[in-house]
C-alpha cells in the first residue's frame, strides 16, 4: 500500500493489517476481544502481544452472546471478531436483539479479498456485500476498510458511533488480504461518543412543571442504567419528594429498599402503589424508557397528570403515549441540568403523604395452596440470598423474578426477548462467583454447547426454570402479555444432568439447600410444576 504523503498523520511507523487493527483496538480502549477457533493464529498472537484480552468460543453466535453480556454489563462496547465475516450471521437474532435493547457492540468481519470478489471462496455468500446487507436492518454505522491507512480511523469511527447517543451494534468489515502487507496507518483522531445535549428551554419548562406539581412521579427507564445516571436519579426523586417507578429493565436503578421506590412496572403489571400513585398524579416524567410492550402491560397504562417523555431517540417519543413535553437528549444531561434548575427553585424541603401510602401497600404476596414448586416460590427464595449481580431471561416460568427487590444497578435482561441467553452468556462472562443467571429450559438447550465448553471455569450460579416447556409467554390473544399453555412435555431432565452437571430439584427445600452449597459453579434444575399461576402475569391457560 502506498504511504500517504504527509507521515506526521500516521501512527510513525509501518504496520501490517493485523497489526494495525490491534493496535487500534488498544488505542480506543478496548480490553476485551470476543471470537471463535476460525481466528486466525497470527491475528491471535497479534492481539495478544497488544496485551487483549481474547475470548474465544466454539462459534462466533457463542461470541457474540458473550460480546452482548459484556456490554450489557459494563456499558462498554462489546467487540466481536468473525473470521470470515459470514458467520456474523450465526448470532443474527442476538444482534438484532442488542440493536432493539440499544445495546454496543462493535463487529469486525474479515472479507476474503476486496479486489477478486464474487468467486465463491470459501466461507462467503454470493457476494461480499451479502452480509452487510442481512445485517443492515440491526446496525447503525458499516464501512468497509480497503487500505491499511483506513483500519485505525475507520475502527475507531465505528466503536464511537456503536457508544454514541442511543448505542447500537456497528459494523466494520477488513479486507484479509490487508493482514499481510505494509503501509503508515493513519493516526486516531481521539474521537469520543456523542452525547444529545437538552433544549434548554425544554428543561427550564419540565422544572416549571414539576416544581408545581402536588404530586409528580418519575418513571424510570434504561436510559438512566445507560447513562450511569442513577446518583442523580435518587437527588432529583429526594429533592422532588417523587415516588418512582421502574421498568422492568431498569430494575434496581432506583433502590427498591428506599421510601420513594413505588415498584417496577406499569398498567395492569404494576404494583399496588404504582398504579394508584400514576392515576392521581399530576405530573409524570419518564427518563429514558420507549414504555414498550412489557413493563406497560400492553400499554395499558392509565394516566391524566401532564405527561414529559425523554429518550434519548426522538423516533421513540409518542409511539405509544403522546406527551405535552417531549425531551430529546441523553438521560444523563438532562437530569444534571434539571436538578441544576429545581435547586434554585425549591428552597424548603418537600414532604408529601406519598411515602407512608407506598409503605403501606408493600407486601409479600400470598398464592394459593399449591404442590410442586411455582416461579414466586423461587422468588421468595431468592430474598434470603444477596447475589452480587442477575443476569435474567424474561419468559413466562422467569417473569414474576420482576418482583424481586434490587438496590443497584446489577440486574441485566431484556424486553424485547428476541432471543433467549442473557442468563446463560451474562453469568458466563461476568466470572462473578456471587452472581445468578436464571434462564428457562429452551434458554438452557439453546446454549448447552456454550455451558459445557465454559462449565469447568464457570462461576456463580445458573438456574434454569424448568416446566418441561409447557408454559410460553402469548403475545397473541392481546396485547397484554400472558401465560400460554401446551400439551406437549420435553423432558430434558437426564440430558442437563449428565451434560452439564445440572441437580435437579422439586422443592423449596431442595432448592434452598443446593442453593446454600459452597460449590462452584451451580447449575440448578428447577422443576417448575407447568400448573403455576403467576401474581404478574395473567393466567389464561387451565
Amino acid at each position: 500500500m502506498s504511504q500517504p504523503k504527509r507521515k506526521e498523520e500516521t501512527v510513525g511507523r509501518e504496520m501490517m493489517g493485523d497489526e494495525a487493527l490491534s493496535y487500534v483496538l488498544k488505542e480506543i480502549g478496548v480490553k476485551r476481544v470476543f471470537t471463535s477457533t476460525s481466528i486466525p493464529d497470527f491475528l491471535l498472537e497479534r492481539l495478544n502481544q497488544y496485551s487483549l484480552q481474547v475470548d474465544i468460543s466454539l462459534s462466533v453466535r457463542d461470541a457474540i452472546g458473550l460480546a452482548d453480556a459484556y456490554a450489557r454489563e459494563t456499558g462498554e462496547g462489546g467487540v466481536v471478531i468473525s473470521a470470515p465475516e459470514s458467520g456474523l450471521l450465526e448470532g443474527i437474532e442476538i444482534i438484532a436483539q442488542a440493536f432493539s435493547d440499544s445495546v454496543p457492540l462493535l463487529l469486525l468481519g474479515t472479507l476474503r479479498s476486496y479486489r477478486d470478489t464474487g468467486r465463491a471462496r470459501v466461507g462467503e455468500l454470493r457476494s461480499p456485500d451479502d452480509v452487510s446487507a442481512a445485517l443492515s436492518p440491526f446496525i447503525k454505522f458499516k464501512e468497509r476498510v480497503i487500505s491499511i491507512e483506513e483500519i485505525t480511523v475507520t475502527v475507531e469511527k465505528g466503536y464511537k458511533e456503536a457508544l454514541s447517543n442511543r448505542m447500537r451494534p456497528a459494523l466494520v468489515e477488513i479486507a484479509e488480504e490487508l493482514f499481510k502487507l505494509k503501509a503508515f496507518p493513519l493516526s486516531p483522531a481521539e474521537q469520543k461518543p456523542e452525547k444529545k445535549t437538552p433544549d434548554k428551554n425544554t428543561v427550564a419548562k419540565v422544572a416549571e412543571v414539576l416544581g408545581n406539581s402536588k404530586l409528580p412521579v418519575i418513571i424510570a427507564g434504561y436510559g438512566v442504567k445507560a447513562s450511569g445516571s442513577t446518583p442523580q436519579l435518587i437527588e432529583l426523586a429526594e429533592l422532588l419528594d417523587a415516588p418512582v417507578i421502574t421498568t422492568f429493565r431498569a430494575k434496581g436503578v432506583f433502590p427498591a429498599s428506599h421510601p420513594l421506590y413505588a415498584g417496577e412496572g406499569l398498567g395492569v403489571f404494576s404494583t399496588e402503589a404504582a398504579s394508584k400513585i400514576v392515576m392521581e398524579a399530576d405530573s409524570i416524567l419518564v427518563l429514558g424508557s420507549r414504555l414498550p410492550q412489557l413493563s406497560t402491560a400492553g400499554w395499558s397504562m392509565r394516566y391524566k397528570g401532564f405527561l414529559m417523555h425523554n429518550n434519548v431517540d426522538g423516533e421513540d417519543i409518542g409511539k405509544t403515549f403522546i406527551p405535552q413535553v417531549p425531551i430529546v437528549a441523553d438521560t444523563g444531561l438532562f437530569l444534571k441540568e434539571l436538578i441544576t434548575i429545581l435547586k434554585q427553585k425549591i428552597k424548603e424541603p418537600i414532604k408529601r403523604e406519598v411515602r407512608s401510602d407506598i409503605a403501606a401497600s408493600r407486601k409479600v404476596f400470598t398464592l394459593k395452596p399449591h404442590s410442586g414448586l411455582w416461579p414466586y416460590d423461587v422468588t421468595r427464595l431468592l430474598y434470603q440470598f444477596k447475589f452480587s449481580k442477575y443476569f435474567i431471561d424474561l419468559t413466562a416460568p422467569t417473569f414474576d423474578l420482576v418482583r424481586l427487590p434490587i438496590d443497584s444497578p446489577v440486574w441485566f435482561t431484556s424486553e424485547s426477548m428476541i432471543e433467549r441467553g442473557i442468563g446463560v452468556t451474562g453469568l458466563i462472562q461476568s466470572g462473578d462467583e456471587n452472581g445468578i443467571g436464571i434462564t428457562d429450559l429452551a434458554g438452557a438447550i439453546k446454549n448447552i454447547g456454550l455451558i459445557q465448553q465454559r462449565l469447568a471455569k464457570m462461576k456463580g450460579t445458573l438456574l434454569i426454570f424448568n416446566d418441561n416447556g409447557l408454559t410460553y409467554l402469548d403475545t397473541f390473544k392481546s396485547d397484554i402479555p400472558s401465560i400460554g399453555r401446551i400439551n406437549n412435555p420435553v423432558n430434558m431432565d437426564q440430558k442437563l444432568e449428565a451434560s452439564i452437571g445440572a441437580i435437579t430439584v422439586d422443592t423449596y427445600g431442595g432448592l434452598k439447600e443446593v442453593l446454600e452449597r459452597d460449590r462452584q459453579p451451580k447449575v440448578v434444575n428447577v422443576k417448575i410444576d407447568p400448573r403455576y399461576e403467576s401474581i404478574v402475569l395473567l393466567n389464561t391457560g387451565s
